[in-house]
């Protein structure tokens, strides 16, 4: 989408130190959580431990996660745009604000956030209640919302790339804010959101509206609207309307009322959703010459819908090579064996991504009631598909044995443990305020549609 940086000469103010404290402390965190990973990452020890969890929402000694998401962030790239863009539009909304009411705006925000994105798990996909969520991004957009109503008048220069060469553009924030938070909804809905917890940014946005008339101190906010309009007095009187014209509050509003109507939905969902989900821990290794060395380990979310299995993706080839066999063998989900513990000794030929690949398996595994796999140990000795990245064509290549072991971490039926219905319902009750916020836009509007160059 480009890099959007704010241009604003029209507001002088003191130093942001709430901002630049969040920055500090956020850059300050990513380092320490990625020392391990050469700064490139984060650290899964610190995604385990501090991202927030939709399943663990209603234990209290999970809570704080809810706050430490916002401090970690997944990698360079993560860290640095959000870094950029609370720092460009931060700035601005705490010189409106003040501080402390700023970071009330900010923290009340990355609440809402979290709340949307727990809210929308059976838009987003019920495995998503297992999948570590993190980063300030929530909370930002909450910023941001409260910009669009404040400064809807601003400048933002975008900046793309082409071929390394960087091609910018002037335009106006209110156009550029409503585009990013069409995008989020979109995302949403259309399942195009590549890992990315969009309703949380659609959340904090939202949020961040809703909230600014309880933050905003209405004495400042007079006070700047007063200096700022020194400053544009002839070009608003005979040339422009100032604030949100009449046709961005419809979008606004549309937009919001889009993502009310998802609201809707997961409470009714929440109430009647079954299926099962759980988190399936393997450790695998690549047997050479025998079956010693490191295991390679990683979390597999499995769920269980009317007797159709899906599961997340797989990183770590070892695990994925084995999930894989294992699910061709009928031996991930299967009901013949619901509740048993079994012996197995099979040796096969199956499809995997649509090539006959032969397969033996060696080991002992236990089932749950409903038949997925609950935990176990052997062996795999298989043909390995190699796949070309591009095209995603495979052919076989060499045998290889694995030797494995499986355990359940967590297990969830239907949305138990999670508020979905209660939650989403408090998320409808936020957009609801919002709308009627936007369209009393004026009354928070400091720098309207008019700004000199």
């Amino acid at each position: 989408m480009g890099i959007a940086y704010p241009r604003y000469e029209e507001l002088e103010s003191r130093r942001p130190l709430a901002t630049i404290a969040l920055v500090a402390i956020n850059t300050l965190v990513y380092l320490a959580t990625s020392v391990g990973n050469g700064f490139l990452a984060v650290e899964d020890q610190w995604v385990q431990s501090l991202a927030f969890v939709p399943a663990f929402i209603m234990k209290p000694s999970q809570l704080y996660r809810v706050f430490t998401s916002m401090f970690l962030h997944a990698n360079l790239a993560h860290i640095f745009f959000n870094m950029l863009y609370l720092y460009a539009f931060g700035r601005q909304v705490e010189a409106a604000l003040g501080s402390k009411r700023y970071l009330a705006l900010y923290f009340l925000s990355g609440v809402f956030a979290t709340v949307f994105h727990t809210a929308y798990i059976p838009i987003e996909g019920a495995s998503s209640a297992f999948v570590p969520a993190l980063g300030a991004s929530g909370a930002i957009s909450g910023v941001l919302g409260a910009y669009l109503l404040l400064f809807p008048g601003t400048r933002l220069t975008m900046c793309f790339f082409y071929f390394f060469i960087p091609l910018c553009f002037t335009t106006r924030a209110a156009a550029y804010i409503i585009f990013w938070f069409a995008t989020q909804i979109l995302q949403g809905y259309l399942g195009a959101s590549l890992g990315v917890a969009v309703f949380a940014h659609a959340g904090g946005f939202i949020g961040g509206i809703a909230l600014l008339p309880l933050v905003v101190n209405r004495e400042r906010l007079g006070l700047l609207r007063v200096y700022a309009s020194m400053r544009r007095f002839f070009y608003n009187v005979f040339f422009v309307k100032p604030g949100l014209g009449g046709a961005a509050k419809a979008i606004i509003v549309l937009l919001i009322a889009l993502t009310a109507a998802g609201a809707v939905y997961s409470a009714y969902a929440g109430a009647s959703a079954g299926g099962v989900n759980k988190i399936l821990d393997f450790s695998v290794m690549e047997c050479t010459s025998a079956c010693t060395g490191v295991y390679d380990n990683e979390s597999v979310i499995v769920q269980l819908n009317g007797g159709k299995l899906d599961y997340s993706p797989i990183s770590t080839d070892s695990v994925r090579v084995v999930f894989n066999r294992l699910n061709a063998a009928g031996l991930v989900y299967s009901k013949a064996y619901q509740g048993q513990s079994v012996t197995v000794k099979l040796a096969t030929t199956r499809s995997v991504q649509g090539i006959p690949v032969k397969i033996s398996i060696n080991g002992s595994l236990t089932f749950d009631k409903y038949g997925l796999l609950d935990s176990g140990a052997g062996t795999v000795t298989t043909e390995v598909l190699r796949c070309d990245p591009l095209t995603g064509a495979c052919t076989k290549g060499q045998v290889l044995t694995y030797s494995f072991l499986v355990t359940t971490s967590a297990s969830m039926e239907g949305f138990e443990g999670i508020p979905i219905s209660q939650l989403a319902l408090l998320s409808l009750l936020g957009s609801l305020a919002s709308i009627a916020v936007v369209w009393q836009a004026e009354k928070y509007e400091i720098l309207g549609e008019a700004a000199f160059p």
